[in-house]
């Protein structure tokens, strides 16, 4: 099973996209919305785990490693048609709200590298289970 990375290409934590995406007031995003990046390396190097975008939004259910499951979509436009990014449905903070809960800080806070480092993670291992259900592990 692929791990994806909640980290820039270049090993850094985002400072307004990713787990941090709706940090951005200038952005059309909600204070706690977040998304997990896919980087077109892990589509490339896990055929099959990803499909290209369909031209109709499809939602997909995430199952947690911890029980919790949770209704998301793969959206934007990556390269060759693929989604760059993993986000939460019908509200995007749903994931941002999730993230933060599991590393043990309070809803208003921004996700630093540290508060990963500490968690003992900076990836979500994924593992497609068939067309609308995903299996997400954040334990350590």
């Amino acid at each position: 099973m692929p791990d994806i990375t909640l980290l820039t290409r270049d090993g850094l934590m985002h400072r307004t996209g990713g787990l941090n995406w709706g940090s951005n007031a200038l952005n059309h995003t909600r204070p706690y919305d977040s998304y997990i990046p896919i980087h077109i390396g892990t589509i490339r190097s896990n055929p099959g785990l990803f499909y290209r975008k369909p031209a109709v939004q499809q939602v997909v259910n995430f199952h947690w490693d911890d029980g919790v499951v949770m209704q998301g979509l793969f959206e934007g436009n990556g390269p060759d048609g693929y989604p760059k990014q993993i986000s939460s449905t019908p509200n995007k903070d749903i994931l941002g709200r999730y993230f933060r809960g599991r590393l043990g800080l309070p809803i208003t806070r921004r996700i630093s590298l540290n508060n990963l480092i500490s968690y003992g993670r900076t990836t979500v291992t994924i593992e497609r289970i068939d067309d609308l259900n995903y299996s997400l592990d954040f334990s350590v």
